[in-house]
This record gives C-alpha cells, sequence and structure tokens, in this order.
C-alpha cells in the first residue's frame, strides 16, 4: 500500500495539509550497498512517491528523499512528517532486501 493519499477535491484535502509542512519533517540518512539508484527510485515510486528530479529525488505526501550514489551503492535521505518516518523506512528496507 502506498503511503500517499490522491486529492479528493474537496473538503478532505485539508486533512492531509499537516503533513505538507516541512517544518515537522524529520530526518533519517541510510545506505543501501549493492542497491542502485534507479531500483532506489522504483521503490520509492512503488511507495507512491513522485519523481521531482530524475535519479536523485523523490516526494511524497508527506515525505521526500534524496537518493545519492555511494561507493558501493545509494544513500536515500528520508525526510518525513514524524508520524510518517518510521514506516516509510520500514517499508523502503523490506523492500531493499527483497531485491538484493
Amino acid at each position: 500500500m502506498p503511503i500517499s493519499t490522491s486529492s479528493f477535491g474537496d473538503e478532505r484535502d485539508e486533512r492531509y495539509s499537516e503533513y505538507e509542512q516541512a517544518g515537522a519533517y524529520e530526518q533519517e540518512t541510510l545506505e543501501f550497498p549493492g542497491l542502485r539508484l534507479e531500483s532506489a527510485e522504483t521503490m520509492l515510486k512503488r511507495l507512491g512517491g513522485g519523481v521531482a528530479e530524475k535519479l536523485h529525488l523523490v516526494e511524497g505526501i508527506g515525505w521526500r528523499t534524496t537518493i545519492t550514489a555511494t561507493d558501493d551503492g545509494v544513500a536515500v535521505l528520508f525526510e518525513a512528517h514524524d508520524e510518517l518516518l518510521d514506516d516509510l523506512i520500514r517499508r523502503f528496507e523490506e523492500m531493499a532486501d527483497h531485491a538484493a
């Protein structure tokens, strides 16, 4: 299930505005040896993100990630509303484990 929501075009959209406040975002960077940029981007899109910059920045409602190449894989900076961060990381780690 994606960590995202679609726009309903009515008052329900206001419920999600709190997740868009970047000031409430927490950050955590994790490294994933052996994972390629393209694979990381694909996994984040499966979690409901949209690509803001190809192979660099993926954003969802209430979260965004920055993917950086490392010598042996990628580092992902997760920035998310405090209520979403742990779940986003857990789901991404599960997907990365299956990809390895």
